[in-house]
């Protein structure tokens, strides 16, 4: 179309000379990806990645099967792999990535390298797989023994075990979710309390499997948590496939991907110490993620939670937990953990924005520590179990400014005025016990959390314990063992062998070998003491249901081994 003046046409030729100066497209680094059918994660394996890499990513056929070996092994068949392998080879990858840890485990070691092979046969300039990059990954670590997390049921779990042993990882602790489908519905929350139960002290890293196992925002925070590495399926895979084709993974506090590799950890499980939090208003110290606590007052409606996380998600945060605390008739206060490269102050702008609010007060926000990733009753009774440790008042004001995340908690006689930014509970050993928050007002859900923290720390622990009178009306006491009562339980043992004459066989017994005895995998032995404290008599349930009773020669004939019988018989059905 021409314009009078011919003004339409040189501008049109403007445009099209400047388009033809332009750079155009850059050269990117291509990785293939194989993944099974039922793969739901691809945005995740994504966000390992660099601006100037990308992945081409294929699914193996659909096979009707629950997650079992079965499966496993359908979805790493040569002739599905090798097609899959071809499928991806048009855009020119310079590696191809088969991102599945079971399909790359279950078969062995022997079945990783033959995986391999089949897609290097296929075409492939280069291969690896979820297991092999594990393997690699742990090297790099120098972790030698790990804990493990899997979905999957207990059968595949021992073969990952088994797939770790042949290279010379030992698994320290383990658990398994027992999953047969839907993988990735698995919440963060499930993956934290899974791997804080897996984890030992003796373990050097944690490895979390399954690339359907969504993890990219929990890594860094666990590290802090558990003072060691933490890698994942989907991790391992990006890293070492973008280490083949010279790029580095993206991942903002990850020992794995910005070679922050530990040593063996010096402590048991020891938390190390956090960066100090960043000014009110601070730029947050760098562009890397940070988990922060996030406060919003909402009213008590239908939908009012959905423009929420709306509002967090235009905020490019990802919510890691979420809790809802009662505030009044008409309002409500939900508390989130949000893991965000955003400043405090520029996420709560930004929230406020998406919410259509500019009361300040209705959106707060502060830095959150990984320990509150745990869930709230977890959290609690942790520290509650601190506080009765500490036996003094100074730890009960601790744990209760641990847990309402006060500012700071005293004493005082008499108790204060009522405050929206002051928490008060009645000490148990009188007085009040005071928290005070300058960053945002208590709710009532607090107060509740409060006063049912006190409580339980109130509780004193009791033993059972029961009166026994013998046949000659002599009184003893039964009670449960602790496993300090070493020295009684040898003196028994030693006795009741110089009662067998030349027959008894006096041995030594080790420290270990005695709290065997006291505490059994079927819990604490049952102990008889006479009047003076002396242990004549002791009943235990050990492995293979079977019992031990050993009873001291002066109290043979009195029924006690008898009673101890029908005592641990109440715990479950045994054998003698």
């Amino acid at each position: 179309m021409r314009k009078r003046g011919g003004s339409t046409v040189g501008l049109m030729h403007e445009r099209v000379e400047g388009l033809e100066h332009a750079a155009g497209p850059r050269p990117t680094a291509g990785v293939g990806v194989i993944v099974p059918f039922d793969f739901a994660l691809d945005r995740e394996l994504w966000r390992w990645v660099p601006e100037d890499a990308a992945l081409h990513v294929t699914r193996t056929p659909f096979v009707p099967s629950p997650v079992t070996a079965e499966m496993a092994r359908a979805i790493s068949d040569p002739d599905p792999v090798r097609r899959a392998t071809r499928d991806v080879l048009e855009p020119e990858p310079g590696v191809v990535a088969y991102a599945c840890t079971s399909g790359s485990f279950v078969d062995g070691a022997a079945g990783e390298i033959a995986l391999t092979g089949v897609i290097t046969e296929a075409g492939a300039p280069r291969a690896l797989t979820t297991a092999g990059a594990l393997v690699d990954a742990l090297k790099v670590l120098g972790a030698n023994r790990v804990a493990v997390v899997t979905p999957y049921v207990d059968d595949l779990t021992r073969m990952l075990e088994e797939f770790l042993a042949a290279h010379g990882v030992e698994t320290v602790g383990s658990v398994g979710l027992g999953l047969l489908g839907q993988i990735w519905r698995v919440s963060y929350e499930e993956v934290v309390r899974a791997v804080r139960a897996a984890d030992r002290p003796e373990a050097e890293a944690v490895f979390i499997s399954c690339t359907n196992l969504s993890t990219y925002d929990v890594i860094a925070p666990l590290e802090r948590l558990l003072g060691k590495p933490v890698v994942t399926a989907n991790q391992v895979t990006m890293w070492a496939a973008l280490r083949a084709v010279g790029r580095r993974a993206v991942g903002p506090g990850q020992s794995l991907v910005q070679g922050a590799v530990r040593g063996p950890s010096a402590h048991l499980r020891v938390v190390p110490d956090q960066p100090s939090a960043p000014e009110p208003g601070g730029s947050g110290g760098g562009s890397g993620q940070a988990l922060h606590k996030v406060r919003v007052r909402l009213p008590d409606e239908a939908g009012a939670l959905a423009r929420l996380t709306q509002a967090v998600a235009l905020a490019e945060g990802n919510i890691l937990g979420l809790a809802v605390h009662g505030q009044d008739s008409r309002s409500v206060v939900d508390e989130m953990f949000v893991g965000s490269a955003r400043s405090a102050d520029e996420l709560a702008e930004a929230i406020r924005l998406g919410l259509g609010t500019d009361d300040p007060g209705a959106v707060l926000v502060t830095p959150a520590d990984p320990h509150d990733l745990v869930d709230a009753p977890t959290r609690a009774l942790d520290l509650a179990v601190q506080a009765m440790s500490g036996g003094d008042d100074a730890a009960l004001a601790r744990g209760l400014g641990a847990l309402v995340h006060a500012d700071d908690v005293r004493y005082q006689p008499a108790e204060p005025p009522p405050h929206p930014h002051v928490l008060a509970v009645a000490a148990p050993h009188g007085g009040w016990l005071v928290a005070m928050r300058d960053w945002a007002p208590f709710t009532v859900t607090e107060q509740a959390r409060a006063e049912a923290f006190l409580r339980a720390t109130e509780v004193e622990p009791v033993r059972p314990r029961w009166d026994i009178v013998t046949l000659s009306g002599e009184e003893l006491v039964a009670e449960q063992a602790s496993g300090d009562e070493l020295g009684p339980v040898e003196d028994l043992l030693c006795a009741c062998l110089t009662a067998l004459g030349p027959d008894g066989d006096r041995a030594a017994w080790t420290d270990a070998e005695l709290r065997s005895l006291l505490i059994t995998p079927r819990g604490p032995a049952l102990l008889v003491r006479d009047e003076g404290g002396a242990v004549v008599a002791l009943g235990a349930a050990m492995e293979e249901d079977e019992l031990v009773l050993l009873v001291h020669p002066h109290y043979r004939g009195m029924r006690l081994g008898r009673w101890l019988r029908r005592r641990l018989g109440e715990r479950a059905s045994l054998r003698v």
